[in-house]
């Protein structure tokens, strides 16, 4: 744990922020020392957006002091902030694709800029140490790897290196493990330690309990706008504590409705799998949660894409709904009352640019079909869905993107509400939502396959989140079924012991890219 002994490198005083008659933050503090890990939590809405944007010189407060290191500073741009030694590094990464690893870390440099010309030995060299501090997460990057290329927890540690290469003082890391698994997250938080020890401070935001606790020294907590913690020891707060800090409310512990192993003997079989050259078998009764859990890499993902008809598996044998099934494309499982959540908003059918309307009701195939798709018939379903969802949203023909993280996942849960999807796909389901808001999406979850004698499919690489979900958890390694976990047997420790039991998995692509 941190000792502070020193003065703090960077400092919020009484900072207040308004947009019109909203006010986002009321006299908000925030202290950074040298070397710590501060961990800033809140729901949505609570005011962190507005703060991060405060701090990274994106928005100027109305109000209050801005302090680095024991001097007031007031960034008008985003580029002044990160000339002073404040980085930002978003949720989704801002890194150029089509360049090399040399140029994305090196290009907001002005030193590789001489007259003109690009010094591409001094790009590499500014590289290689920039990558070279983050420790052995790093080993396998090069300076000249293209970037598309990269595995997505490498590009999150370009990302970092990117801001460690611009003289850093402050990095902020928005949701840094959203889209790695628990290998690529101790290797991340591995990197960051080796920062914190070179005197770097470092903000944390991110709604994974377990990993705030693990990596942080201190926390602040924001609520409707207002510091409701101001920078408290971690060792000071439990879980429990900081969750009902967050909602101004107990929540109250989500009641593990998995049902005994011998519940499901007499249901229905939704959904069964069966692998070429393998005894395992996948199946999915009525009513249950079917967890999946393994290494990136291991075939999870591939699983939910092969049923959803996305690259499908020729390794795969499927029967649905008692009867063979062939999944041919997405349109094809949308009809057979099949339902896809993915990790990918935008995959998942979360139509970025056009009215939520576009995203809610495109399920409903039998509104459209007998062509009662006027204005009154949309906006009553569309009212009944955002209610049952409990969204607020300004008005109808609002676009998605306007919506928070939370607000847009459980709309696209929204859209089967009606529909009566006999098998739920769920890809990461609570990825970058409040803790509020995912256990709203366990207990929608089920609601939707206890109402519609359904099955669900869950992959999450959040083993608490399994455990609470789940009415049995598959292990998939190589693709395939390893082991199955029922009852008490369902526990974090159970999960990570046979997932790691064979060492890596030998496929070496995460799973969104497995075939």
């Amino acid at each position: 744990m941190l000792t502070i002994d020193h003065s703090p490198i960077f400092e919020l005083k009484h900072v207040t922020k308004s947009y019109g008659n909203n006010m986002a933050v009321k006299d908000g503090n925030l202290r950074i020392y040298p070397g710590e890990v501060h961990a800033l939590m809140g729901g949505n809405g609570a005011g962190k957006s507005t703060m991060i944007k405060i701090i990274a010189g994106a928005h100027q407060a109305d109000s209050g002091e801005i302090q680095l290191e024991g001097k007031n500073v007031a960034f008008k741009h985003p580029k002044e902030a990160m000339d002073s030694g404040i980085q930002v590094v978003y949720q989704e990464l801002s890194l150029l694709p089509h360049l090399t690893v040399s140029e994305n870390i090196a290009m907001p440099s002005d030193d590789v800029v001489r007259h003109g010309i690009y010094d591409w030995k001094k790009s590499d060299a500014l590289a290689e140490e920039a990558l070279s501090r983050l420790g052995s997460a790093t080993a396998d990057i090069s300076p000249h790897d293209i970037v598309s290329e990269l595995r997505p927890d490498q590009m999150q540690m370009v990302e970092i290196a990117r801001a460690v290469g611009q003289n850093a003082k402050i990095i902020l890391l928005d949701e840094p493990t959203s889209s790695l698994n628990f290998e690529e997250t101790e290797k991340l938080f591995e990197s960051v330690r080796g920062l914190c020890n070179h005197g770097i401070g470092i903000i944390f935001v991110s709604h994974r309990m377990n990993e705030v606790r693990e990596l942080s020294d201190r926390i602040t907590i924001l609520r409707d706008g207002v510091v409701i913690v101001d920078g408290v020891p971690m060792s000071e707060k439990t879980d429990e504590e900081i969750v009902s800090d967050m909602l101004g409310e107990k929540l109250n512990a989500e009641e593990k409705k998995r049902k005994d192993s011998n519940a499901f003997e007499s249901s229905a079989e939704v959904l069964s799998i069966s692998f070429d050259g393998y005894d395992g078998e996948l199946t999915v009764k009525e009513g249950e949660i079917v967890g999946l859990a393994g290494l990136a890499g291991s075939g999870r993902s591939s699983i939910l894409r092969t049923i959803w008809g996305i690259k499908p598996r020729s390794d795969i044998r499927l029967r649905y709904l008692g009867e063979k099934y062939k999944s041919k494309k997405p349109m094809h499982a949308l009809k057979n009352k099949i339902a896809y959540v993915s990790e990918d908003r935008s995959e998942s059918g979360l139509f970025f640019g056009q009215p939520i309307k576009e995203t809610v009701l495109m399920a409903h195939r039998n509104l459209q079909r007998k062509l009662l798709v006027k204005n009154k018939s949309e906006d009553k379903l569309l009212g009944q869905i955002i209610g049952e969802v409990q969204i607020k949203v300004p008005t109808h023909e609002c676009m998605p993107e306007a919506l928070s993280g939370g607000n847009q996942q459980k709309l696209l849960f929204g859209r089967w509400i009606t529909d009566e999807a006999k098998l739920l796909l769920l890809d990461e389901p609570t990825r970058g939502v409040d803790i509020k808001t995912k256990h709203e999406i366990y207990q929608r979850v089920r609601k939707m396959v206890e109402a519609n004698n359904a099955g669900a499919l869950v992959v999450s690489s959040e083993l608490e989140e399994l455990v609470l979900m789940c009415d049995k958890v598959l292990i998939i390694r190589d693709g395939h079924v390893e082991d199955v976990l029922t009852g008490d047997r369902i526990t974090e420790n159970n999960m990570m012991a046979e997932i790691t039991a064979s060492g890596k998995t030998k496929q070496q692509t995460e799973d969104n890219k497995s075939v």
